[in-house]
């Protein structure tokens, strides 16, 4: 008997779990899943978003999808319009739901903001079959808002998130760069300002300024540059009617920024002009500054505003002084300082010839450095040195130097040579002290640098000094 009643207990604890198993946890899963879709107001694929709307009693904006990610502005007016904010929008508007029905046939949608909407967001997927919904203001908890959809009175909830994704002005959702392109795609840059004139080339993965003799220009400080541009924002918006000035500086401007872009060399042109304060409307004279006896001097805190224009953009808009400054650049400035431009790694071979002799030095297969033929194993920190030296900037240049003997480089008092195989990186040869430094040249290079008398004074090594010192033998045990 005691065995039949467990057994029926067993069972019954048995069906209880099933029970709660189907009914509890199976069931409650279906039935929130159920309560979900049910709350579901509409959902599309983001991308299947076509069209956007936003209404409300100050402005009507609307943008088409132009591409994958690429939309453009066509109310209230045509304008570039800012991709990743538009797709941001599509992606809230593709999914839409409540949080529950507040009044299913409202006598009134005005207690509710909803007559008029504070915005009515439509938009339009790629069938041509259009969504619109409205919403209105906060609830008395202000974590949701009322909305109804666009025709019926039925009034629900939604997170104030949602609505609030689409709380956006004209300025929010316009094109902010200052310049369109991708910046590594680069091919040539040039930038003329009132420091000069300058032309950039791009050869694998290094930039030349062009000109009577190629230079090495500092490819960090080019990339940086480019950097700028491409991440440069617009920091307003010019909205007035350009005709109304008397100029804008557009033709004679203080920086003009050309770019070529890719294999099919695109060109990016950006122009800027005048100060926004300086600018003054036809038939409009400058105001005097007045002084007045004991006046003090207030500082201008507001920012300096340029008017600017991207070739391929119709309208116009403003940079800050920030911007503008990064490029106002001489070829000096961007001109590669360092001696002698190579990479480490690629160097497996280091001659080097002084007062002392000549060291030869090259690199094991285990990435050792050697001392002559016999292999001998060099010091790393004196190696070292000789990159060190070649790596350093040069104090100044000599671009149309005269007669080698001039400058002591005819007998040289130091010569490095660095290779990879049989190909040289780099030559350098050493003379006569300068004002500032040593005169030293590059082979192939037409022009005389003025090195740092440190890197000199770094490769008076003989080969004694490369060699790493021989290992004392241990020390035996003593015996007992």
């Amino acid at each position: 008997m005691r065995f039949k009643g467990t057994l029926v207990l067993l069972l019954l604890c048995a069906g209880l779990g099933i029970f709660l198993y189907f009914y509890e946890i199976k069931g409650g899963e279906e039935r929130s899943k159920s309560k979900a879709d049910e709350n579901v107001v509409w959902k599309v694929p983001s991308d299947e978003v076509q069209q956007l709307d936003l209404i409300t009693a100050a402005q009507h904006i609307t943008a088409v999808r132009s591409g994958d990610k690429q939309w453009k502005i066509t109310a209230p007016r045509l304008l570039d319009a800012d991709g990743d904010a538009w797709n941001s929008m599509a992606s809230s508007a593709s999914d839409i739901s409540r949080e529950s029905v507040i009044e299913e046939n409202a006598a009134s949608l005005a207690p509710f903001g909803l007559d008029p909407a504070q915005t009515t967001v439509a938009l339009k997927t790629k069938d041509g079959k259009v969504r619109q919904i409205r919403f209105g203001i906060n609830n008395p908890t202000g974590n949701s808002m009322y909305a109804a959809l666009q025709g019926k009175n039925q009034v629900f909830l939604v997170a104030s998130y949602v609505a609030t994704a689409f709380s956006k002005k004209l300025d929010d959702l316009r094109n902010k760069a200052i310049l369109n392109f991708e910046q590594f795609d680069t091919q040539s840059l040039d930038l003329q300002s009132a420091k000069g004139k300058i032309s950039l080339a791009k050869e694998g993965d290094r930039w030349w300024i062009q000109g009577k003799d190629k230079w090495a220009a500092d490819s960090s400080a080019v990339n940086s540059l480019l950097g700028d541009l491409s991440n440069g924002r617009i920091k307003e918006f010019f909205e007035d009617n350009p005709d109304d000035y008397a100029s804008l500086g557009l033709d004679k401007p203080i920086l003009e920024v050309l770019l070529t872009v890719g294999k099919d060399k695109a060109i990016k042109h950006l122009v800027v002009g005048l100060e926004k304060s300086k600018l003054l409307k036809k038939g409009q004279k400058p105001k005097p500054v007045e002084k007045k006896a004991g006046d003090k001097k207030t500082e201008d805190t507001s920012p300096v505003l340029y008017v600017a224009r991207d070739e391929s953009r119709k309208e116009l808009f403003l940079v800050d002084k920030e911007f503008v400054d990064k490029f106002l650049k001489s070829p000096a400035d961007l001109r590669d300082k360092v001696l002698a431009i190579f990479q480490r790694f690629d160097v497996d071979t280091i001659t080097v010839t002084n007062a002392k002799g000549t060291v030869n030095l090259s690199k094991s297969q285990a990435g050792d450095w050697q001392v002559g033929n016999a292999k001998k194993k060099a010091k790393w920190d004196a190696v070292n040195e000789i990159f060190d030296a070649l790596e350093k900037p040069v104090k100044g240049f000599v671009d149309e130097p005269g007669t080698l003997s001039k400058y002591g480089l005819d007998t040289p008092v130091a010569h490095v040579v660095l290779k990879q195989g049989g190909t040289v990186k780099a030559d350098c040869i050493f003379g006569k002290d300068a004002k500032d430094g040593v005169y030293a040249q590059i082979h192939g290079e037409p022009f005389v640098k003025i090195a740092d008398k440190e890197s000199l004074d770094k490769l008076g090594k003989g080969e004694a000094d490369y060699l790493e010192p021989a290992q004392p033998p241990p020390t035996p045990f003593p015996k007992k």
